[in-house]
């Protein structure tokens, strides 16, 4: 009598199927798509290793792939050898059953498997015409965490876009998971790396679609998504606009995302309403007859029809210096007004304060000058790479060699390093430098070094204005040309570095 015929062995995961088949009597190592192999003809049980046809498979729709990328390699690939790396799967059913709310999104309800990871390797089965290898894991339905697991099995794969990981972590935040709950379940390390992925997902549609095809790195997305209106918000109207002027400057310019962040950050204290050039005073002009104009009749002229785009600049006292608030050829009550005027411009009264006026104009635009400059210094100083060598040694030898100017810029650096709480909390000046001095920390005395060094520059450019030397130049360009700042120089400073002329005085 011949012995009776063994039972199929289970394989939950070995992956040995030809061997089991073997043991069976069967042996078709290749089967046709949409007839199961021998051994699955018995319904596979959680857990176990199995082949079966892809096209009774459906997608999963919490997959957040955005596209499947360099499949010809894949599908030839498994033309060749089949599908030797297993997806998993679920039974459609339950997983509808256990995720109602995904259910109106499932493409295939009829089918008798959703797929959780192996949505390419699915494709490339259905295109080469193979069975697709699979673990069934209806547990994880039943446990409802097939979005983690999604996660899991593809946080290392190149091939998703950073884009398509952010909307995969985004299903977990969806569920009310906090960002140390998603960093434990999806395996993504801790909870800043979560956030940094999710911060995309804020971001204007032109720059994620950037960022997605890979044309923009993750930490330059992540720095522009750190971009905010005033109201503190990164994902409101304002704030878009203001992370896409910092992407065109990147995209038109070549800078760094910090850089174009620190430019917005310099246009955006020193002056909210962007740059405005300051005007020169018109020279007096003379009528046919020889006679000066007065400068105020040219300015009503000049600017007569559009006020409102060029408002008068108040004084520093607050009030409107150079304006005539009077009534041209009225009485005052006080006397002719136009004999007083006469006289006026005869014992040149008039001219001196329109000299007046041009030298008030001057100390304002330098004053507005040295801030920004000022705020570009501390932004420098907020990187951790600051200069390199050769520039910082240049500039730490004018600082050594002017003795007299470094009690002056010791407290300038002082001040920019308290503000941005670099170093320790001591108040004197002196008193920090000679702790930074003994101490340890060599990227703070780098630090303390540089400061000095910018601050006896910066305070040069401001005592030379408006007559700038060599050094002063050199400050002026050295934060134009660095790319951690990209400072854009006002009109006046353009002027004293001959970038653009004067208007005649």
């Amino acid at each position: 009598m011949p012995p009776a015929r063994r039972k199929p062995k289970r394989n939950k995961g070995a992956g040995k199927l030809n061997n089991a088949r073997h043991e069976v009597g069967v042996d078709t190592p290749e089967p046709t798509a949409g007839s199961p192999s021998g051994i699955h003809h018995l319904e596979p049980e959680d857990g176990e290793l199995f082949e079966h046809p892809p096209t009774d498979i459906g997608p999963n729709p919490m997959n957040r792939r955005l596209a499947l990328r360099n499949m010809d390699e894949m599908i030839d690939s498994v033309k060749r050898q089949g599908v030797h790396t297993p997806g998993a799967a679920m039974h459609t059913e339950l997983f509808m059953e256990q995720y109602p709310e995904w259910a109106d999104q499932v493409l295939y309800p009829e089918r008798t498997y959703i797929l959780g990871p192996g949505h390419r390797r699915h494709a490339a089965a259905l295109a080469a015409g193979k069975p697709m290898l699979l673990i069934l894991r209806d547990q994880w339905a039943k446990d409802r965490t097939v979005e983690e697991n999604l996660i899991s099995e593809n946080n290392d794969r190149d091939d998703l876009s950073p884009i398509e990981q952010a909307l995969q972590l985004d299903l977990l935040r969806k569920r009310g998971m906090t960002g140390e709950q998603i960093a434990e379940r999806s395996g993504y390390g801790n909870r800043g790396t979560v956030s940094k992925f999710l911060s995309l997902l804020v971001l204007p549609q032109e720059i994620q679609t950037e960022i997605h095809e890979r044309r923009m790195s993750h930490s330059d997305g992540y720095t522009l998504a750190t971009i905010r209106d005033s109201d503190k918000s990164n994902d409101t109207a304002a704030a878009h606009e203001l992370q896409l002027q910092a992407y065109g400057w990147m995209r038109d310019e070549g800078i760094t995302a910090d850089a174009a962040k620190s430019r917005l950050k310099v246009q955006a204290t020193v002056f909210p309403t962007r740059n405005k050039k300051i005007e020169k005073p018109t020279k007096p002009q003379r009528d046919e007859g020889g006679n000066q104009q007065r400068a105020a009749d040219v300015s009503h002229e000049k600017h007569g029809t559009n006020a409102a785009e060029d408002p008068i600049q108040p004084d520093q006292d607050g009030s409107a210096a150079g304006t005539d608030t009077s009534i041209p050829h009225q009485s005052t009550g006080e006397g002719d007004s136009q004999e007083r005027q006469r006289q006026e411009r005869a014992s040149g009264t008039g001219v001196d304060e329109r000299e007046k006026q041009t030298e008030r104009d001057q100390v304002t635009a330098a004053e507005e000058a040295s801030q920004r400059r000022g705020l570009a210094c501390r932004l420098l100083l907020a990187q951790e790479r600051y200069a390199s060598a050769p520039d910082l040694s240049v500039m730490l030898i004018n600082a050594v060699l002017n003795q007299l100017e470094w009690q002056d810029a010791a407290a300038l650096a002082h001040s920019w390093l308290r503000e941005l709480g670099k170093g320790p909390s001591t108040e004197r000046p002196s008193m920090y430098f000679v702790e930074v001095a003994a101490s340890e920390d060599a990227t703070l005395k780098r630090r303390a070094a540089f400061a000095i060094a910018l601050a006896a520059n910066e305070l040069h450019t401001t005592r030379q204005d408006p007559h700038w030397d060599d050094r002063a130049r050199a400050h002026l360009q050295f934060l134009i040309t660095n790319k951690a700042v990209a400072y854009e120089p006002t009109e006046h400073e353009q002027e004293l570095l001959g970038l653009v002329s004067s208007e005649a005085q």
